[in-house]
């Protein structure tokens, strides 16, 4: 069974987002807060026993928060 990914997990700045428990990020671009660099963390050296953070459920809710982030923060991005 898979560890619970919660919101709280996150850091968020205008820089980008970060999955503290597993260094997972993602990087906006400058020129765009929706494309950027996405970094696995420790989420590449998961357990095998399927005890860790599900992959899945990481990026979709970094991907969830970071655009909630910029949909508040809208003038922290444009250009």
């Amino acid at each position: 069974m898979s560890t619970l990914v919660r919101r709280d997990q996150f850091n968020i700045t205008p820089r980008g987002i970060i999955h503290k428990p597993t260094d997972a990020a993602f990087t906006p671009r400058l020129d765009d807060p929706y494309s950027g660099i996405v970094h696995l963390g420790q989420l590449r050296n998961q357990p095998g026993d399927g005890s860790g953070f599900n992959r899945d459920d990481v990026e979709r809710i970094m991907r969830e928060l970071w655009s909630e982030y910029v949909m508040r923060n809208q003038k922290l991005f444009q250009r």
